[in-house]
């Protein structure tokens, strides 16, 4: 038995790129993040805060997932996002999280 339409992924709906800075001198992680739609059209602009690096995907799906208009499970929406994550500097991660939304 060959059912493609299980074995599939959903497809990607977001593409959201986080930026993670790490302070050395006190011990805490940081993030700032930007979530686009496929065509590149930013749709959230979340600010420098602290949290780890699965906080800042838990905040980038609870957006996603307040954002669709049916209910989903979270695990079902994280599969419709591209998360791009790179550690950065501060000064980027802060430029990241301060872009404005058209």
């Amino acid at each position: 038995m060959t059912d493609t339409k299980r074995n599939r992924r959903p497809r990607i709906q977001y593409i959201a790129i986080s930026r993670h800075w790490w302070d050395r001198a006190n011990g805490n992680p940081y993030f700032s993040a930007q979530i686009f739609n496929t065509d590149m059209r930013l749709k959230q602009v979340i600010p420098f805060q602290y949290g780890n690096n699965s906080l800042a995907e838990d905040v980038i799906t609870s957006w996603v997932q307040a954002s669709q208009s049916t209910h989903e499970h979270k695990h079902d929406v994280r599969q419709k996002i591209y998360f791009d994550r790179n550690d950065t500097t501060k000064r980027d991660c802060v430029a990241l999280g301060k872009a404005q939304l058209e």
